[in-house]
Order: structure tokens, then sequence, then C-alpha cells
């Protein structure tokens, strides 16, 4: 009976204009907001990412490819450059299936952010592979200090 009280108490509450200004604040909270900023921030970065990953990929290794003739530390950072590529673009697919079937069919995932979680997923992996590409090509371009 207690618990039956209170449960309807709650529900009033949540119903009552002064429960909901309270749901209004903590959504307003500042960790909420950081946390779906970030998430919302790092989608947008998964959606140019499906196009810019293979592109990005591309050019690296292209524009680098003399490297390959240099010595050890440049075949070392294209093969870092191209393993990650992969890696990204493979682990991305099963992520992009899921976006086009939020996009499709009714049902998305557990909640309506669903689709934006899984593109934030493809933006870390992106931002993943630019991060790792440049620090490995950019070790295998500095000038050897025997050069000097």
């Amino acid at each position: 009976m207690l618990a039956d009280d209170s449960q309807q108490r709650i529900q009033a509450n949540a119903i009552s204009p002064r429960g909901l200004i309270q749901g209004w604040i903590a959504m307003t909270d500042w960790r909420y907001l950081l946390f779906a900023g970030s998430i919302h921030a790092l989608g947008f970065v998964g959606l140019f990412a499906i196009t810019l990953l293979p592109l990005r990929a591309f050019l690296a290794i292209r524009r680098n490819a003399y490297l390959w003739h240099a010595a050890g530390v440049g075949r070392v950072s294209l093969v870092i450059v191209a393993a990650s590529a992969i890696a990204a673009v493979s682990l991305s697919i099963p992520l992009l299936a899921r976006v086009f079937r939020c996009l499709t069919e009714t049902y998305c995932g557990a909640n309506r952010a669903s689709g934006w979680i899984f593109l934030a997923f493809i933006g870390v992996l992106y931002l993943g592979f630019e991060l790792l590409s440049n620090v490995a090509l950019r070790v295998a371009r500095r000038p050897s200090p025997v050069e000097n």
C-alpha cells in the first residue's frame, strides 16, 4: 500500500508543472549538456567521415608514396596508415548499416539517440585514423640526425 502511494505521488509530480520544470532543469545540467553536445559534435564528424575516411586514406598514401623508397621508417609509416585506414573502414561498415536501418525502418534502437551514437562512433574512428596517420607520417618525414 505504501509503495502504491509513493508511486502515485511520483507520477503526479512528473505530470505537474513543478515536476516538468524540475525535469527540464535536470536536462540543462552542464554535465548533461556537455555529454549531449559531444555526442552531437562527434555525430556530425561521423557524418562527414563516411565520405572523408576513404578519401583521406587514399590521399595520405598517394601523397606520401615517396616514403616507401626512403628508410625503413617510411615504409612502416605507410603500413601503419594503410592498416589504420582498413581498420577504421572495416569497423565503420556495421555502424553504417545500423545508421541506414535507423533512417529506413521504424525501430532504430533503445532510444531516439541511437542513430547519433552510431554516427559518433564513426566520428571517433575517423578522428583516431587522422591522429594515427598524422603522427606516423610526421615521424617518417622528420629529418634524421645523420643528415644534419
